[in-house]
């Protein structure tokens, strides 16, 4: 009998996922714990392993697509092996169409009235998100009096003949997905929800520069190399367990303050930016911070963090400081309620 390939809860705040890439196409014969495919969470994306084996009979998610978690999303099996199609997104997604269409029956009403087209929320949202115009999906309808949102789904626009006169020939268009679609979101949710007050200092780093170089003198062979970022990450960590105001996290019933220090540094990557976060940063040594920094930031790189390395952060420090920048306001990493931005030394 067929294993049902669920949609996994990777985190505590999960409650959705997309898949960004299929790694086994269907018959394809998988092995326990080989990676069937990668999920992006709302922090990381995750390869998801095989714990059963057989051969990918049937997978029913789009890549993009986002379904909410404990969703089937496939099927492995034997080989031949036939399998039914599950309908619990689609009757979600029917009965999430009907309540609206009878929450928005008024409105329709109104609308008609005023000479415009009937059509559900959901197929008025979509149209939007696709920009489409829903007046020319009502007219292709070959029947009905209101569009809902398999027609917004099934149109296919007719494209215009357009002009090749000045008209640009080569375009690369970077897609909206995983990493890059989540941190858009997040930056989006932030500069949207959150009041931003930026403030901006300069401050005397002559005694970080000579201490630097100290502890650089005297570091041992194996020792990881302390940048200013880390020493600046060391400092931030001491002083923040002084001023829990802004060490952190503005959630649904208040602002809930800490007085241990979970200390995020931003990383760039070559598709986004993530924020590992070094947990009880305020308990470490300057050596033991940084080893824990460059860990994080070189697995970051290679997609090798697990989700709590991602979440549970009480504040951010962001740093430019390796280039010609000198000061610059970043985003808040909400739901925390502060971060430092450090430019060139």
């Amino acid at each position: 009998m067929a294993t049902e390939v669920l949609m996994p809860k990777l985190s505590s705040t999960m409650d959705e996922g997309s898949v960004t890439e299929w790694i086994k196409k269907e018959g394809d014969y998988v092995k326990v714990g080989e990676p069937i495919f990668e999920v992006m969470t709302d922090k990381i994306a995750i390869e998801v392993e095989a714990y059963v084996e057989g051969t990918l009979l049937k997978t029913f998610v789009e890549v993009g697509e986002k379904v909410p978690v404990n969703t089937v999303i496939a099927y492995i099996g034997q080989a031949g092996e036939k399998v039914d199609t599950p309908t619990r997104s689609e009757q979600v997604e029917k009965i999430v169409e009907e309540v609206n269409e009878l929450v928005s029956v008024q409105a329709d009403v109104e609308l008609v009235k005023k000479g415009d087209v009937r059509a559900t929320p959901a197929a008025r949202k979509l149209a939007r998100e696709l920009g489409l115009n829903i007046a020319e999906i009502f007219s292709s309808l070959k029947s009905g009096i209101r569009v809902h949102l398999k027609d917004v789904k099934a149109y296919k626009p007719v494209k215009p003949i357009v002009q090749e006169t000045n008209v640009l020939q080569e375009e690369h268009i970077v897609e909206w997905k995983g990493l890059r679609k989540m941190v858009a979101d997040q930056m989006v949710k932030s500069k949207s929800t959150v009041p931003h007050v930026t403030l901006n200092a300069e401050v005397d780093t002559t005694k970080l520069v000579d201490l630097r170089n100290s502890l650089l003198a005297k570091s041992k062979e194996n020792d990881t190399r302390i940048s200013y970022t880390h020493l600046i990450a060391y400092f931030c960590a001491k002083v923040l367990t002084s001023h829990n105001q802004v060490n952190a996290r503005a959630l649904e019933d208040g602002i809930h303050q800490y007085k241990q220090v979970n200390l995020g540094i931003a990383t760039a990557l070559d598709n986004g930016l993530i924020v590992p976060v070094i947990h009880q940063a305020d308990k470490l040594s300057i050596q033991a911070l940084a080893y824990q920094a460059s860990d994080l930031s070189k697995r970051a790189r290679t997609n090798k963090l697990v989700s709590e390395e991602l979440n549970g952060g009480t504040f951010t420090i962001t740093s430019l400081g390796t280039t010609a920048v000198l000061n610059f306001n970043p985003v808040i990493n909400v739901p925390e309620v502060a971060i430092l931005g450090i430019g060139k030394t």
